[in-house]
């Protein structure tokens, strides 16, 4: 009961708190969007539900920046910014995290939040909370400011430990990601906008908020409701 209470008080704070960054974001993707719309693929085994997946890397050699990693080669970047799934569907959702990590500025980002069943699975394990100093990256998914959508969902990536062989993609190797799954369910027609709250992204003062983190395109992108 106090655990529930506590992680209500969080929530509220962080909404409140991320709300200017969520904002521009929306205002930043409304604005520019500069990438193919992955679209979620139909499932042939479960009825109205469709597969996206996604994967998050050291660098910006691998996704979608172009040729070389784009003008931020050395920048942590999502694979894709703009996402596209049906109204009124059970989105799976599928991360391939290749990258490090350390602890989130906020605990309350260490917990699996609003996914159906209140679970991920990490590796084929059923997981509801990542370690503290174990955060790799975080696929944090919100309602705009002012669209009239509440949906808060928030998933921790765990750190790579790079422990097993590497694998080769298009651009090099990379550790053997971690597999993170997990579903949650659309309802009308909207925009969402995600991002990582995990401080990756260098500038502001040592906070770690600047540059990929600020970036539409990077750590941040939308999942268009239609």
């Amino acid at each position: 009961m106090i655990r529930s209470k506590s992680l209500g008080v969080a929530l509220a704070s962080v909404l409140l708190g991320g709300g200017a960054l969520a904002l521009a974001g929306f205002a930043l993707a409304s604005a520019t969007p500069h990438q193919t719309p992955l679209k979620c693929v139909e499932s042939t085994t479960k009825a109205h539900t469709c597969n996206v997946t996604l994967s998050t890397f050291p660098d910006s050699l691998e996704g979608v920046h172009g040729a070389n990693g784009g003008p931020h080669p050395d920048w942590v970047t999502y694979s894709n910014d703009n996402v596209d799934v049906p109204a009124h569907t059970t989105i799976d959702v599928t991360i391939d995290q290749y990258d490090t990590g350390g602890a989130a500025d906020n605990p309350f980002f260490d917990n699996v939040i609003g996914t159906n069943g209140g679970f991920d699975t990490v590796n084929g394990v059923v997981t509801r909370h990542v370690g503290a100093n174990d955060i790799g990256h975080t696929f944090t998914l919100r309602g705009i400011p002012g669209n009239g959508k509440t949906l808060f969902l928030s998933v921790p990536l765990p750190y790579n430990h790079g422990t097993t062989d590497p694998v080769k993609l298009d651009t090099g190797a990379y550790p053997k990601p971690v597999v993170v799954k997990f579903s949650f369910t659309t309802g009308g027609p909207t925009v969402y906008e995600f991002n990582c709250e995990f401080p990756c992204g260098g500038g502001r003062e040592g906070a770690g908020f600047g540059y990929a983190m600020s970036s539409y395109g990077y750590m941040s992108g939308t999942f268009t409701v239609q």
